[in-house]
């Protein structure tokens, strides 16, 4: 993806091709090789796909979760963390193919954001543990991701709801990921720009329009964010005209689980004009039915 992408706050996706967008792996590697394989499919098809995670790729259960009895239900399918095989062979993956993923808070605990304690005390000191001498490669890598990705067709990508902005794009290139490490969790959101787009889980309509209004890559403001951090048990939740969180792997059942399939040469008006089993799709549409 060039400098279109990397080592910038917003990427600039093209006006051609499709765009699959995913969420919240949190180290699921079956996830994260099915997406691999969506993005097979249309590349063997002539498609020119583009394919796009909202963050938080990393950072999975622990293995206590998964003696006998112990896996809770909020979760969903159990999996083993693979984060450290998904980050490796994301950052290869890139290398060559049109993919790359917008930063998310666990991310960001790797390279100047506060600690997380979802699974373990401190999840970014396991993984870098377990990346041992990989471990510079790999922040090197989660440094060049992007904070926010614009697209012409319409569609605006981040990892938390949107609910802060900058003055305009370039404004953007002048944020940091650093400088919050010792930062309570509960204040995150709270913290500028990055803070908000990393950590929030709700956003108004009019904040939402605010970032929309700045995320013009034609004569035309953006139409709608979709985002993930939150978990949608069902894969999905629309927020009036302008807003989507979307789950695609982490604390869901394979039947719920949903990405989506967006034509980067037309032009949405609002996320009202996706629809499902076309722009929204099932990961596992055979997966056996499971109440979200």
């Amino acid at each position: 993806m060039g400098a279109a992408v990397w080592n910038r706050k917003v990427a600039r996706l093209p006006d051609r091709g499709v765009l699959l967008v995913a969420t919240d792996l949190q180290g699921n590697l079956g996830d994260y090789q099915a997406m691999k394989s969506v993005y097979a499919r249309e590349l063997a098809a002539g498609n020119e796909p583009l394919l796009a995670f909202c963050g938080d790729m990393v950072h999975g259960p622990c293995p206590e979760l998964h003696a006998p009895g112990m896996w809770p239900r909020h979760l969903g399918t159990a999996y083993v963390d693979a984060s450290r095989e998904v980050l490796l062979d994301f950052d290869d993956f890139t290398r060559d193919a049109r993919a790359f993923s917008v930063l998310g808070n666990h991310e960001h605990a790797h390279i100047g954001g506060p600690r997380v304690p979802k699974f373990y005390p401190d999840e970014a000191a396991v993984l870098d543990a377990a990346l041992g001498p990989e471990r510079a490669r790999a922040h090197e890598f989660l440094r060049a991701w992007p904070l926010v990705a614009v697209a012409p067709c319409g569609v605006v990508l981040t990892h938390g709801a949107p609910r802060r902005t900058e003055a305009s794009l370039d404004d953007f290139e002048a944020l940091t990921y650093d400088g919050f490490r010792g930062e309570a969790l509960s204040r995150m959101h709270e913290r500028g720009t990055v803070g908000a787009l990393l950590w929030a889980r709700h956003a108004s309509p009019a904040q939402a329009r605010a970032l929309l209004a700045v995320a013009t890559v034609t004569a035309e403001p953006g139409a709608f964010v979709v985002y993930g951090h939150d978990v949608v048990s069902s894969g999905y939740e629309v927020e009036g005209d302008e807003q989507m969180c979307l789950s695609t792997s982490f604390g869901l059942f394979d039947c719920h689980k949903t990405y989506l399939r967006l034509d980067l040469a037309a032009r949405y008006r609002s996320v009202r004009d996706l629809r499902e089993g076309v722009e929204i799709v099932k990961l596992y549409p055979d997966a056996p039915y499971e109440p979200a």
